[in-house]
């Protein structure tokens, strides 16, 4: 993965923030629906649900 190529996250300014691709409840594709911290100590992610932006960090209940 190159680095270089992604922003860098800027809560833990460790880590690289990289797209997630998803689909929607009809099976099309929703590219960069959501972007998470390649960081596992800092878990940042953004999403989108909705149409709304979500930002915060994911807890160990949900990275199981």
């Amino acid at each position: 993965m190159c680095n270089e190529c992604f922003p860098k996250c800027q809560k833990c300014e460790k880590g690289v923030l990289v797209p997630l691709s998803d689909f929607s409840n009809n099976a099309v594709a929703i590219k960069y629906k959501s972007w998470a911290c390649t960081n596992k100590d800092c878990r940042f992610f953004i999403v989108m649900r909705g149409g709304d932006v979500y930002y915060g960090t994911a807890t160990s209940e949900a990275a199981r």
